[in-house]
């Protein structure tokens, strides 16, 4: 698995400037995949991004700001995408989301919506204007961040939850519609990854019980992971990648647990 190229390879990763997205454009690019990261970081900091990636890697990088909260950014992102590359892209990692909760009759629709847009919505739009291309290529690999959280249930994440089921079912959808063209799509289902996403909420519990971040943390990794830890990004980043060559052409439309067991029925 770890010795695979992605040499001659371009991607898109959506969400690269930080945690998971930039476990994986990391890992990506160190199998010889040229990218364009996106992001909501300001343009010093892509500049800095940008800068890393160049004087570690062989590819060619590039940066596309994008806010995934509105439709029409994300349309005119993909058609910036194409600018760079007009041929298209080979692989397509939607990793963006956005994690918003809260009990359902007090959560906001303008909240609703906006978790709709940036987690279900976006991916949606990017496989509407890449899909052509790699089937004209006959070669894509689509990968799609979706949770635990699609699988099975917590309360205060109903829209989360429904956001990251519907994943699944777009999965499956594009999986048989890329078939016959050489194209896999995949849906990953990690559980509580050690990134800012899970930082945020151990901080929260920290705050309640009065304990330092990292007595949070260890606490938080025991009672919600069966094998009491948390996921490193780098476990999650080498099965994204893994399914982004060759390697993984038979695998397409099925949903990928990695979370320490914890939805093993």
């Amino acid at each position: 698995m770890s010795d695979q190229s992605l040499s001659g390879k371009t991607g898109l990763v959506t969400g690269a400037s930080t945690g998971i997205g930039l476990g994986i454009s990391h890992t990506l690019a160190s199998k010889g995949c040229s990218l364009v990261l996106t992001g909501l970081c300001g343009p010093d900091d892509a500049e800095v991004l940008l800068g890393a990636f160049r004087s570690k890697y062989t590819g060619s990088f590039n940066f596309v700001y994008g806010d995934l909260r509105s439709t029409e950014e994300t349309e005119k992102l993909a058609r910036d995408v194409l600018e760079v590359y007009p041929k298209g892209i080979d692989i397509l990692i939607n990793n963006a989301g956005i994690p918003l909760r809260g009990p359902i009759e007090t959560l906001s629709v303008s909240a609703w919506q906006d978790s709709l847009t940036v987690n279900l919505t976006a991916p949606f739009i990017f496989i509407k204007a890449f899909l052509p291309f790699m089937k004209a290529n006959r070669y894509g690999r689509i990968v799609i961040m979706s949770s635990q959280m699609g699988i099975i249930a917590e309360k205060n994440k109903s829209n989360y939850c429904t956001v990251k089921a519907g994943l699944l079912g777009m999965c499956r959808a594009v999986a048989l519609e890329g078939a016959e063209f050489g194209i896999t799509c995949n849906p990953i289902c990690p559980g509580f990854v050690d990134a800012p996403m899970c930082w945020s909420q151990v901080t929260k519990e920290a705050e309640r019980k009065g304990v330092s971040f990292e007595q949070a943390k260890e606490e938080f990794a025991l009672t919600r992971h069966p094998m009491k830890k948390l996921i490193p990004i780098q476990e999650v980043a080498d099965l994204v990648t893994f399914l982004c060559g060759e390697g993984a052409s038979c695998i397409s439309g099925s949903p990928l647990s990695i979370d320490c067991a914890n939805t093993v029925e």
